[in-house]
Formats: structure tokens, sequence, C-alpha cells
């Protein structure tokens, strides 16, 4: 994603193809890892969050779903940048390089079902 650029409140694209959230842990933005899921009193259920990657202390699936939700939040302001196919492979790829093991079926739903979020907003 290099070569474009974008910032509001919440992330910011810069032209090399950073990506940067703006406050995570109660202090800025925040979402729910990977969607979609709901609540029964105490149980979540839907999408599973991957194993524990020691390297990082957070689960495989942490910061895929981070990025890949900023960026579908704000799809409306984004889109004429951004496609959603990249958005989608950049998913992926971080998948992949946090070696998680289900990174193709997980990139596989979003691209059957994004397209119902991308363009929802």
């Amino acid at each position: 994603m290099t070569g474009r650029e974008f910032e509001n409140e919440w992330f910011k694209l810069a032209p090399d193809g950073l990506i940067i959230i703006k406050g995570t842990n109660y202090k800025g933005y925040a979402w729910d890892g990977c969607s979609p899921k709901f609540k029964i009193k105490d149980i979540y259920i839907g999408i599973p969050e991957a194993v524990l990657n020691f390297g990082t202390g957070q689960s495989k699936t942490y910061y895929a779903s981070l990025i890949h939700d900023v960026f579908y939040q704000f799809s409306k302001e984004v889109r004429a940048l951004v496609k959603r196919k990249e958005v989608d492979r950049e998913f992926c790829v971080i998948l992949k390089r946090d070696d998680f093991r289900f990174a193709g079926l997980y990139y596989s739903f979003v691209r059957l079902f994004g397209w119902i979020w991308w363009y929802r907003r």
C-alpha cells in the first residue's frame, strides 16, 4: 500500500506503506479481534482468535485483524485510495508472517464475505 497517504483520528497510512494505529489498550482505537462474533452472557461465539505468538506476546491473529478491521471500519474514507483486495491480501500476509496455520482459510472467508462490511458504511 505504498504511494498513498491517509490519516484520521484513529490511524495513519504513510506514503512508504507504514500503517500506524493510534492508541490501543483502552486509550484510543479499539476492536474486537477476528469478526464476526457475538456475546451470549459470558461466552463469545464466532471466529476464534489464534494461539499465542510467543514472539509478540499476542494472538497470531492480533495484528492481522487489527489492520484489517481499521481499514474496514473506515472503508468509506479509504476506498478511493485502497482496494478491498489489497486490505484482504495484507491480512493474509500478516497471518502467514505470524505462522498462523489457518491463514488461507481465514483469507478465503474474508474474500467471500468481506464485501458485506466494506460497502456497508
